[in-house]
């Protein structure tokens, strides 16, 4: 991997604003475009406005099946979930995965897993690095309630699962491999916790409640653009009310399951605590509170205070950026 070819990898449990970091990304280098004084006019018109199904390219998903095959040279379908982990984090880095313009990748796998000897599940050689974005166990579990067409208790329970993983079936997954996760807790330390790469956290609810400021923070560690009215312009335009509309003018969001009516629902804060029962709520609650302390969310999710993190926007924990 040259120095001209930096990744980064987006990280997050399922449901905790993955795809809206992804289609702010999407908006951001559009705009960045428009902006550029090479752009033609015939261009212009082409980018007038973010088209979900068409624009939305990031970079590939690394639990991509068609990814590992072309890497491993075999179907890796013929390999356990135990032998492929194994293996994952060491295959090489062709362009149909981290191709310049194709460079930050959704992840949402646990750092590590139980069958990958300590190691990492995913390339780091060359990574400059991981934005980690985490949410309220609490609004995580109504989320996947309305994504996967789960009852919330199911949701709960998969939470506290230490083995939790998806595509975990006897087929060997589809277009995706196996992605472990552990419980919630697990995964979020996995990441956080890990010193192979650097690290920005960033919260959902601070997306919230300061887009402006913490997607500013997400486009300097990512190498993008981040002058003020381009943040400014970009977090506009990928608000979660024009996303929702967005999604309902294109007919639908094409990484919508089947079965679940829109992608983009309420990206509210704070649904957890009204549709969780004092149990639910409670189970959560004592499984996770020390990684619930420990990322500022003592109060309710609507009301938690900006976390404090170090001054580069990094935690205070992890190594400096890699230049």
């Amino acid at each position: 991997m040259s120095e001209r070819e930096p990744y980064w990898y987006l990280a997050s449990y399922p449901k905790s604003g993955n795809t809206w970091c992804r289609v702010f990304i999407t908006e951001l280098r559009r705009l960045a475009r428009l902006d550029s004084a090479d752009t033609t006019e015939a261009a212009q018109q082409e980018e007038r406005e973010l088209r979900l199904n068409r624009d939305l390219a990031t970079g590939s998903i690394v639990s991509s099946r068609h990814w590992l095959d072309d890497q491993l040279g075999i179907d890796s379908s013929d390999l356990r979930w135990s032998e492929l982990d194994k293996v994952r984090g060491r295959v090489g880095h062709q362009r149909a995965l981290y191709a310049e313009c194709l460079r930050y990748h959704k992840v949402h796998d646990a750092f590590t897993s139980p069958d990958s000897a300590g190691q990492p599940v995913v390339p780091t050689e060359g990574c400059r690095g991981a934005v980690v974005v985490i949410r309220h166990p609490a609004d995580v579990a109504v989320s996947l309630s309305h994504f996967f067409s789960w009852d919330l208790e199911h949701c709960v329970v998969f939470l506290l699962n230490e083995e939790a993983a998806l595509c975990r079936s006897s087929k060997r997954g589809r277009q995706q491999v196996r992605q472990f996760m552990g419980s919630w807790a697990n995964h979020v330390r996995s990441w956080v916790d890990q010193q192979q790469i650097p690290v920005l956290l960033l919260r959902y609810e601070d997306l919230l409640v300061q887009p402006e400021h913490h997607f500013r923070r997400l486009a300097t560690f990512l190498d993008l653009p981040a002058e003020e009215p381009l943040i400014r312009e970009a977090v506009a335009n990928t608000r979660i009310d024009k996303l929702r509309s967005k999604e309902d003018e294109e007919g639908g969001f094409h990484e919508r399951p089947e079965g679940c009516e829109r992608f983009f629902r309420s990206g509210r804060s704070g649904e957890g605590q009204e549709q969780l029962t004092g149990e639910q709520l409670k189970q959560l609650e004592e499984a996770f509170a020390a990684p619930l302390d420990r990322f500022g969310y003592g109060a309710a999710p609507a009301e938690v205070p900006l976390l404090g993190l170090s001054g580069d926007g990094r935690l205070a924990s992890q190594q400096p950026r890699l230049n």
